[in-house]
């Protein structure tokens, strides 16, 4: 009997290739206040799972059924790749543009900005969709 076991991965593994093909997408619940500074500052509904949303509800969390909000302080460069996002610049486009900018190498370009936009993914900023590529 197995204690542990092994996580099956949901989604299947992409090459390089394909994951720099990807466009992101900015989520349109997303506000922008751009404030003194260079940083960028973005507000978004937090995003709860229906047990943890009945709990907030609960407890005055949830203000006039609208979702608490979250904010996220972006800085010169975050802006610089945030401001690129438009739904038809692919994820290396934005890295080519960031590694120019920033003059680092493409390929510290290409890893800095996938990073950085998975974690906008995961904080459900922006979304990707898929450039459709066919080799023939």
């Amino acid at each position: 009997m197995a204690l542990f076991r092994k996580k099956k991965s949901s989604a299947p593994e992409l090459s390089r290739t394909q994951a720099l093909s990807f466009k992101p997408v900015k989520n349109q619940d997303v506000k922008e206040e751009r404030n003194n500074t260079e940083n960028l500052l973005l507000v978004y509904p937090l995003q709860l799972k229906p047990l943890l949303a009945d709990v907030a509800k609960r407890f005055g969390m949830w203000k006039d059924n609208h979702a608490p909000l979250k904010k996220l302080e972006l800085d010169e460069m975050g802006k610089f790749v945030w401001e690129r996002i438009d739904g038809n610049k692919s994820v290396k486009k934005i890295a080519t543009e960031f590694a120019m900018e920033y003059n680092v190498l493409q390929r510290e370009a290409e890893v800095a900005t996938a990073s950085f936009l998975k974690d906008l993914g995961k904080r459900g900023l922006i979304a990707f969709t898929e450039n459709q590529i066919r080799n023939r």
